[in-house]
């Protein structure tokens, strides 16, 4: 393809490369709101006491999942109305998701604590096994489910009911987080964002600048969703490629930024487990609520390159379930993500 088709497309249509650029405006919006929804989480925590698990599980966790989520649920509920293409966009975002968390998240986690052994700390990661056991193993049974209603030809009210029981699985999995008990060292390390721009120097941020920063988030993160499916959809028909691939593989790393991105700090700060537990909740959460859309609002059918993304899932989560033998993450367990990716990028070539 010449280069002015690339820049403008045929007969003023908008070329490849400005389908890449406002992806990449949409990415940037949905990163921005994401870090300030979790910011405004993490002092939602602190100010109900929340224990350090359930913030970074739970509050951050869905924070960070919620732009993947968006992208699910306007795919879906496109696809349900409009073109195929939206819901293509939709079910590889579903899947993307918990790939990118249980792979190459894990791989990047492990890179941060190997930049913190060369500056004299201890590389492994200092863990509450019980508490990530549990989350792989739930996230593994209801993955199992998601993934076997896609080889099924389950119908509506099968998937309906699937549906809500992933809900409510998650709805029991959030309670429990909400009631575990807060460790009393346990604090935010960054003030509000808002209340930093607005120059307010309070050690504790007012509750309305916290409720104003996160209604503003969601709304910034929702817009940028949107247009973010609309747009994938356009240069998946305009490239003639795979709008299915093309959701796989480039939603989650455009939605998932904000979870390495916390995690990299929160490891850097010692805070290993909420480091760890952010994205565990966020893989739970990712199987729970966007798969229970994809349930409602499409016959949830998988082709071979979700399925064969969901080898790849259920592979890395449970190699971690397995060698999480005691309170101590390893280089080995975290950099095993990073080949089990390239293990799929090459499977991948194979069943498209």
């Amino acid at each position: 393809m010449a280069l002015p088709a690339l820049l403008a497309g045929d007969r003023g249509k908008p070329g490849l490369l400005q389908h890449l650029l406002l992806l990449l405006v949409c990415t940037v919006a949905m990163l921005v709101s994401s870090e300030l929804f979790t910011n405004a989480a993490e002092w939602t925590g602190e100010r109900f006491g929340l224990a350090e698990a359930a913030v970074g599980s739970l509050l951050a966790g869905v924070g960070a999942a919620l732009p993947e989520t968006l992208i699910s649920a306007f795919g879906m509920i496109g696809g349900y109305r409009g073109p195929a293409l939206y819901r293509e966009v939709g079910i590889g975002a579903i899947v993307g998701a918990p790939l990118l968390l249980s792979t190459l998240s894990l791989f990047i986690v492990g890179l941060a604590a190997l930049a913190r052994r060369s500056r004299g700390s201890e590389a492994a990661l200092r863990v509450a096994r019980g508490g990530l056991r549990w989350d792989l193993g739930l996230f593994l049974a209801l993955f199992g489910v998601v993934l076997g209603l896609g080889l099924s030809s389950a119908g509506r009210l099968v998937r309906a009911g699937a549906a809500v029981g992933l809900l409510l699985a998650y709805a029991a999995y959030a309670r429990g987080m909400l009631q575990m008990a807060r460790d009393p060292q346990a604090g935010v390390a960054q003030g509000l964002r808002l209340g930093r721009l607005l120059g307010h120097r309070e050690a504790r941020p007012k509750t309305h600048l916290t409720l104003v920063q996160l209604v503003f988030s969601l709304g910034l993160m929702l817009l940028a969703a949107r247009q973010f499916v609309a747009v994938l959809a356009r240069l998946a028909a305009a490239s003639s490629l795979r709008a299915d691939v093309l959701s796989l593989i480039l939603s989650p790393f455009a939605a998932e930024l904000p979870e390495n991105f916390n995690a990299i700090i929160w490891v850097r700060r010692r805070r290993d487990y909420l480091a760890i537990s952010n994205l565990t909740g966020g893989m739970v959460f990712q199987t729970c609520v966007p798969a229970a859309l994809g349930l409602i609002w499409s016959p949830w059918r998988l082709g071979a390159p979700e399925l064969w993304a969901g080898a790849v899932i259920v592979a890395s989560a449970a190699w971690l379930w397995w060698r999480l033998g005691d309170d101590r993450l390893g280089l080995l367990e975290l950099l095993f993500g990073g080949g089990a990716y390239v293990v799929f990028l090459l499977g991948l070539r194979m069943v498209v």
